[in-house]
């Protein structure tokens, strides 16, 4: 079977993710034994979405395996680095179905092995030479933090603006994405145009994939997700539905007189999911999401015809149905 025969759910199929794996039990742990008991929050789960980019985008010409690997390693450590830490900000109790790392080891060992993981991917992004890459992925890091902070101060605030939230998103979600592209890239020397097109293509996937997040949020199966229903609003996160159901003359005042009040019992949050429904929003922004991901692959429809081009494709197709 070729790369762009590949049925989407069989992205983890991918040539290099298998030794990806092994690389990330490689670089989880140390030679003590609580990181290899804490490795388990790298090792166990996840989509693995961002070493497919970078391994997709890195075989439009010839590179290196080891640096794609290497690259595809880094960019898994510094996601659940990011995720350890994002835990301990929400106080978190599951992910991905199971404890969290600060829940189960505490807030004190989770932000230690959150450090500890930042450290072995920039070993790892740091010894092929790749400038550009080292560049990319310190500011994606940076911006992840100033995005949190961002989104921090906008707890439980009814006035946030969409504008503050693409503002967040992207500097959490999507430049990320776009810097795992950038980093194939590099790793195997595509003209800077190209390259341009890529960035783009992973800056649009990334806001795509945000929205679909907050969708499933929302109306997604909490077995799949791991976590309960509308656990974002009840953290205080408003996402971009609850931001446009504020400004619903129907319901905008209840809704923000729920939040202001942090009541959030099982009748209120089935009013807001009602109220989503019945104003078009949750169809609204699940269109949104799919005009990112039609911009994403006109990005893609301009790069040279191969196989990587045509799995990116498909895989922006996934993200607009997944469910978990």
């Amino acid at each position: 079977m070729t790369v762009y025969q590949m049925p989407v759910w069989e992205l983890q199929s991918l040539p290099g993710l298998a030794q990806v794996e092994v690389r990330l039990k490689e670089f989880s742990q140390g030679n003590d034994r609580l990181t290899a008991e804490f490795s388990a929050a790298v090792t166990d789960g996840g989509k693995r979405l961002r070493p497919a980019l970078v391994l997709l985008c890195g075989a439009f010409y010839r590179a290196k395996q080891d640096v794609l690997i290497d690259l595809a390693t880094a960019v898994e450590l510094i996601h659940t680095a990011s995720l350890v830490h994002d835990d301990i900000v929400d106080r978190a109790a599951t992910r991905r179905g199971k404890p969290t790392l600060s829940k189960r080891w505490g807030e004190h060992q989770a932000v230690l092995y959150g450090d500890f993981l930042f450290a072995r991917a920039f070993s790892l992004l740091s010894k092929h030479g790749l400038s550009g890459t080292l560049g990319e992925m310190t500011e994606a890091i940076s911006l992840m933090c100033e995005g949190e902070i961002e989104q921090s101060s906008l707890l439980f605030n009814c006035d946030v603006t969409e504008a503050e939230y693409f503002s967040y998103i992207h500097k959490k979600t999507a430049y990320f994405l776009s810097a795992c592209c950038l980093a194939g890239a590099e790793a195997c020397g595509m003209p800077a145009a190209e390259k341009k097109l890529l960035a783009g293509f992973g800056l649009q996937l990334g806001y795509a994939f945000q929205l679909t997040d907050d969708l499933l949020d929302i109306s997604g199966n909490a077995a799949g997700m791991g976590k309960p229903a509308m656990q974002d609003l009840k953290a205080g996160y408003l996402t971009l539905p609850l931001i446009k159901l504020l400004r619903d003359k129907r319901h905008g005042c209840a809704v923000r007189r729920l939040i202001t009040e942090k009541d959030f019992s099982a009748a209120n949050i089935q009013f807001i999911h009602q109220a989503l429904t019945q104003c078009g929003i949750l169809e609204e922004t699940n269109e949104h999401a799919g005009l990112l991901l039609d911009r994403a692959k006109q990005n893609l429809g301009k790069l040279p015809l191969k196989p990587p081009r045509l799995l990116l494709t498909r895989l922006a197709d996934y993200l607009s149905r997944r469910t978990s």
